[in-house]
Order: C-alpha cells, then sequence, then structure tokens
C-alpha cells in the first residue's frame, strides 16, 4: 500500500499536535495513558476481572473474543502486509523530530521507540476493541470511561510521535470492527456454552465461599 497519499495529512496533523498540544504536564500525563495500552494488558486484565462477576460475564468473553481477534488480524497480519515504517524512522517527517536529543542516530523521544511496523495502531485497536466490546453490551457506566480512555491512548500515540495520525484514526474504526465481530459471530455462540460450562462453577464457587464466611460471622 502507497502511505504517501497520506502524508501530507500526517504531517499536518503532527505539526498541529506540537504547536498546539504539546506542554509539559502532558509530557508527563501521555507517557502514562499510553503505558495502559502497551500489550493491551490492562484491556486483559479488565476482561478477567469481568469473567468472573455473573453480570458483566459476558463482556468479559466479548472483549476477550475481540482482543484475540484484534491479535490475529492486527498484529500479526496487517501489521506484517503493510509494513509501514514509523514516523520517526520516515525521512520525509525528519522534520518533525528536529527538537529531540538524537541518540544512537534516533530521536530519543518521551518513550522507547517501538521496534514493530507502524500501522495499523495495536494500542488504539485493542484499546477500541475491547471499550467497544463493553459498550455492545449496553455497560454504559464502565463503557463510557472505557471508550473515553481508548481514545486518550489512541490520540497519546500521536502525541508522543510514535505513530502517523492515520494508524491512529484506522486503528480505532478496526478496532470497532473486531469488537462488532467479536459480539455477533463468536461472543453470541460461545457464551452460553461458557457460562454453563465455567461461569456457573465459579459462580457456585464463590457462593460456597461466600455462605461460609457468613456462617463464620
Amino acid at each position: 500500500m502507497d502511505f504517501s497519499v497520506f502524508s501530507a495529512f500526517d504531517h499536518s496533523a503532527f505539526q498541529w499536535i506540537q504547536e498546539h498540544v504539546w506542554c509539559g504536564f502532558l509530557d508527563v500525563v501521555m507517557p502514562m495513558i499510553t503505558f495502559l495500552g502497551e500489550g493491551g494488558f490492562f484491556w486483559i486484565l479488565l476482561a478477567v476481572v469481568f469473567l468472573f462477576s455473573k453480570k458483566y460475564r459476558k463482556v468479559g468473553v466479548t472483549m476477550a473474543f475481540a482482543l484475540i481477534v484484534m491479535l490475529l488480524v492486527n498484529d500479526l497480519t496487517l501489521k506484517n502486509i503493510f509494513a509501514r515504517v514509523r514516523p520517526f524512522n520516515f525521512e520525509p517527517f525528519a522534520d518533525l523530530y528536529a527538537s529531540f536529543p538524537v541518540v544512537d542516530g534516533k530521536p530519543d523521544l518521551l518513550v522507547s521507540l517501538p521496534s514493530s511496523f507502524s500501522f495499523p495502531s495495536g494500542h488504539t485497536s485493542s484499546s477500541f476493541a475491547a471499550a467497544t466490546a463493553i459498550l455492545l453490551n449496553k455497560k454504559w457506566k464502565v463503557g463510557v470511561p472505557a471508550f473515553v480512555l481508548a481514545i486518550l491512548i489512541g490520540f497519546s500515540r500521536n502525541y508522543l510521535m510514535v505513530h502517523y495520525p492515520t494508524d491512529v484514526l484506522f486503528g480505532a474504526l478496526m478496532g470497532i470492527a473486531y469488537a462488532v465481530i467479536a459480539y455477533f459471530l463468536i461472543a453470541k455462540f460461545v457464551y452460553p456454552l461458557f457460562d454453563k460450562h465455567v461461569g456457573q462453577k465459579v459462580d457456585a464457587f464463590f457462593a460456597k465461599k461466600f455462605g461460609k464466611k457468613e456462617k463464620a460471622n
């Protein structure tokens, strides 16, 4: 794929962020926000927690399958097919990194330089996949904050200059698509079996433990 068609937009978006958004406060906050999307671990942990709750179990199953689809399609397939170099390795964007010190020929950014290909953004895809999975199950009190966090994680990748803006935009759209696939084609059929053979046993275990605690009191 010829990504040069996006270069003008990406370059202009980066310039706008540098001129209007960069500040000392966000230099501290954005690395912490982007860390929450690292490897999808925050979302994986949240999905596991939901699996232990009868109220949120279907959410957890949907999230888990959405993240699995994301890993297989996004990180293991599309990144290698498109093989888009990171913006800090793209010579036409060298002027955007002029303000950073150089270490071993590379700009010393606020976070370590990723070694994987750039398109689409894995942080963004996993975050939007997980947040959309929650919203599809109509858990608004959790889903809305999760979606806001997904937006912040996606934006952090642009703020930190490790992804092109188009990486994040496409990553968000694809993350939503992964969640829809998980909700309608996978979780709908898998969840009843999961709940019957795993979920109900988990509920029985906790009910038994909870009953023992009440007797002890």
